[in-house]
């Protein structure tokens, strides 16, 4: 019996001896840290795993994309911080979205630099790299393409005498440079020091030109016809300051914004009382009467009694100038 067990066990050594490679086959240093070949001071890593070989790559290549992503959110909220703890600067309404990072172009260099397949659990795993240094290449050319057409816009607007047409080209600055947030941010991810790139002008300059600039244009809100609603003419006027302009007498400025309303009582449906209003401005220059542009909007509003209805498209009208009226006078520069 014991020569038997013996020769059990030498056949069971010979057996497992030759299936330790597969079986006990050392796992790489990747797989559930870091990376002696692809240090993290040079790339960045990401890991996925999959029933197959392509589920791994594309798990891989959406970790680093996430990790990256994640990382490019955090460094922009915290630049958005900066930026509004200093009362001195006047921090860009649109600063939320910073956020949005563009990835597309530094994500376009990861490549899948290892597979490796657990002998055990049959599972496929995958590691995809992004080089630092490559990724750092192609985010200052995209900033200095940026920072290219923000100088040229902002020289546009030095060069402008027309006051509109130079809010115009500013605003145009301002959007390419918002832009360069996101590239700013993953510069910062990839760099491992968190250096970047810092805008020859900064949003903040852009922005205070913006706002000077509005300051000095003289606008006059007159209305052409308000449907014999008298709040009109003060909802006409508040819409023109929280636009940034500075409302003046006809008698002084070079501008005349014009509003005409109507309101249609639509009656009676459904037990409510509907009220449609239809609110169009006009911007016209005062010595030769030229029209820079018009728009029009509609407005309905309801409510269980006429009157009612009636202060509720008002207020809709309300919100219209104050989310649209600034973003369309700047439009009619162009006209």
């Amino acid at each position: 019996m014991t020569g038997i067990r013996q020769r059990f066990a030498s056949v069971l050594f010979v057996v497992l001896a030759a299936l330790s490679p597969q079986l006990f086959a050392a796992q790489p240093d990747w797989v559930g840290g870091d990376s002696a070949e692809y240090s993290s001071a040079q790339y960045l890593l990401g890991r996925g795993t999959g029933a197959t070989e392509e589920e791994a790559q594309n798990r891989a290549r959406g970790d680093l994309a996430a990790i990256f992503e994640v990382r490019i959110q955090v460094a922009s909220e915290n630049t958005i911080s900066i930026s509004q703890s200093d009362k001195k600067s006047q921090v860009n309404k649109l600063a939320t979205q910073r956020v949005s990072a563009k990835t597309d172009k530094v994500l376009s260099g990861v490549s899948i630099a290892k597979i490796w397949r657990d002998p055990l659990t049959k599972d496929f795993h995958a590691l995809a790299v992004l080089s630092r240094a490559q990724a750092a290449a192609a985010l200052r050319e995209e900033l200095l393409k940026i920072d290219t057409a923000v100088q040229q816009q902002f020289d546009a607007s030095k060069a402008a005498t027309d006051p509109l047409l130079k809010i115009a080209a500013l605003t145009r600055a301002l959007a390419v440079s918002i832009k360069r947030d996101g590239f700013q941010a993953s510069l910062q991810v990839v760099n491992p020091s968190g250096t970047s790139l810092d805008a020859p002008i900064p949003q903040v300059t852009i922005q205070a030109e913006i706002n000077d600039t509005l300051k000095r244009v003289k606008i006059a809100p007159e209305v052409a016809s308000d449907d014999g609603v008298k709040e009109f003419a003060g909802i006409l006027k508040g819409g023109l300051a929280a636009a940034g302009f500075l409302a003046s007498d006809t008698g002084s400025a070079e501008l005349v914004l014009q509003g005409r309303l109507v309101l249609v009582d639509l009656g009676r449906q459904a037990n409510w009382n509907w009220v449609r209003a239809s609110v169009e401005v006009s911007l016209v220059e005062k010595a030769s009467g030229r029209v820079r542009g018009s728009k029009t909007w509609p407005a309905k509003a309801s409510a269980q009694d006429p009157a009612t209805a009636r202060s509720r498209a008002l207020i809709e009208v309300e919100k219209l100038f104050k989310q649209e009226l600034r973003t369309t006078l700047i439009g009619f520069a162009a006209s």
